[in-house]
């Protein structure tokens, strides 16, 4: 892209995002007709499109509803690009990440903005900007020679303030106090929280009533019912949990305690970030291993709830992965702290496991309180093998990402390759699909399309090694001609070769034996005497 060597400065000022690099982060591919920022797809239009669209929204609805509608629109996307910022830079900087606003506003080729004064405290949710808007798009919605009667700026209004209030979680109000629409040299813009305009002032009450908060009818004319706007999500996001997006919505609306199963690599955690963000929260929730779970842990929960429930906060979503491995003395105590899931400030907890949900319920060393608990809403992610119409989609998603970090924007599958990934039926899951891709990526010449045969080799090297050709270890086999097999003793020492292997971890060993560590305790305890190093049997 080109940019006039006048201006080519103003590429690099500011934090990061700059200008360069969000235009680093521009890509174009012809083979899928797309155009994204860091895999956020954008669309490219006329400007003329936009200024027709104003015109007809005026001539339908009348100025004061058209600018309620466009305000909105302006809103929504300021917070959708506040959150876009925070999760395609989650490292950076929160003062930088605030401002980036003014420069992806600039980016979008809708205004450029010039900093009067930009004071602003997040922590304390203290806030005051004023801006020039030169060279506005909606200032030049008039004809030559006209000249508007009052601010015309009015997606821009909006999105400034739906950027600025996702980022200091409050309403921060902007009002245009001049516009080069009326003859203004250029467009002024003043922005502060909604408290500081004054409770009575009209455009504070407009957006409390109309714009972040708007009607069951936001335009009368309009008769279907307007959905709220879900949670922002990459292209591989929503491509795996497409199957299960609609029961994901069903649960958050609900509150209950939610479980999430499927095999590793098949995208619990993605789930569970997903179902967090569209119940309002931010950033990615708390997550635990079942088996750090102790009793302080469990009262720690329970006090942050009455705490959050007196402050009338909302509660925080906890992810707890490996349900099955929480201790079974504290199972009950689990359960009964998400009995209190209907108060206000209980936590929204989301447990994970790679159990299917008949094992959960049968198995002894799983509470049934527990699981009746969790049992409510489970939602199952299949594995990669019973998805066979999403694996292209997938890989292709993956690659896109992989490629930008290595430095080979652009990478695509040639016919054979695409055929291939689709056959595969990717044991591993994702994990094993990333691996793969990765390892492609940085074995090959970059030009051209990746092939069949660069797969396959990859797909070779990574594979699990063939079993033995009658299907048994030779071990096994020995072991059963001698005659001296003992299964006691067998189980004992399986027991102990992998209690050793992970110096005296129970969680670890339960974990390389396919078992719950409630189990393992057991069955050492049962068949050994023995009690875990940590006295719970």
């Amino acid at each position: 892209m080109k940019t006039p060597a006048e201006s080519a400065a103003m590429l690099d000022r500011g934090g990061r995002p700059t200008v360069r690099n969000l235009l680093d982060l521009l890509v174009f591919d012809p083979m899928k007709g797309t155009l994204r920022l860091d895999g956020e797809r954008l669309v490219m239009q006329r400007a003329v499109m936009v200024l027709d669209l104003r015109r007809e929204l005026l001539r339908l609805l009348g100025p004061a509803e058209a600018r309620v509608f466009l305000i909105r629109q302006g809103f929504l996307s300021g917070q959708s690009d506040a959150r876009f910022v925070r999760e395609a830079w989650p490292g950076l900087n929160i003062g930088d990440a605030f401002t980036a606003g003014t420069r992806l506003h600039m980016f979008s080729g809708t205004v450029r903005v010039e900093t009067v004064h930009n004071d602003f405290d997040l922590r304390r949710k203290r806030f005051s900007g004023e801006f020039l808007w030169h060279n506005s798009l909606e200032a030049n919605v008039l004809g030559k020679g006209q000249i508007a009667a009052g601010p015309v700026c009015w997606t821009q209004i909006g999105y400034a303030s739906g950027y600025a209030s996702e980022f200091f979680k409050t309403l921060i109000v902007y009002k245009e106090t001049a516009c080069a629409a009326a003859g203004h040299k250029a467009c002024r813009v003043i922005g502060k929280p909604a408290e500081a305009w004054g409770a009575n002032d009209p455009e504070v009450t407009l957006f409390r009533e109309r714009i972040v908060r708007p009607s069951e009818e936001i335009v009368p004319q309009l008769t279907l019912p307007i959905r709220a706007a879900e949670p922002p999500s990459n292209d591989l996001d929503r491509i795996l949990l497409a199957p299960v997006q609609e029961r994901l919505g069903r649960v958050a609306a609900s509150g209950l305690p939610t479980l999430i199963l499927g095999a590793p690599g098949t995208g619990r955690w993605r789930a569970a970030c997903r179902l967090h963000r569209l119940r309002g929260g931010s950033g990615e929730p708390r997550r635990i291993a079942a088996a750090a779970i102790t009793p302080e842990v469990l009262r720690e929960l329970s006090n942050a709830s009455r705490e959050a429930e007196r402050r009338g906060a909302s509660a925080e979503t906890l992810v707890v992965d490996d349900i099955e491995d929480v201790p079974r003395a504290l199972q009950a105590r689990l359960a009964a702290v998400l009995e209190e899931e209907g108060a206000a400030g209980a936590p929204h907890l989301v447990a994970l496991s790679s159990w299917p949900a008949s094992r959960l319920a049968r198995d002894p060393a799983f509470r049934r309180e527990l699981w009746l608990a969790l049992s409510a809403a489970p939602i199952e992610l299949l594995a990669l093998a019973n998805r066979p119409g999403d694996r292209l989609a997938l890989a292709e998603a993956l690659l896109t990402g992989l490629s930008r970090r290595l430095g080979q924007t652009g990478a695509s599958f040639d016919q054979e390759a695409a055929r291939l990934v689709g056959e595969a039926t990717w044991p591993g899951n994702l994990p094993e699909m990333r691996a793969v891709l990765a390892a492609v990526l940085a074995a090959r010449d970059p030009s051209g399309p990746i092939r069949a045969c660069e797969i396959a080799a990859q797909l070779t090297r990574l594979s699990d090694p063939p079993p033995p050709q009658d299907g048994f270890p030779s071990w096994l086999g020995a072991a059963l001609d001698s005659g001296g097999l003992s299964m006691e003793a067998l189980e004992r020492d399986i027991y102990a070769a992998a209690t050793a292997r992970t110096s005296g971890n129970l969680s670890a060993a339960a974990r390389l034996l396919g078992l719950s560590r409630a189990q393992l305790a057991y069955r050492l305890h049962s068949k050994t005497g023995t009690t875990p190093p940590d006295g719970r049997a």
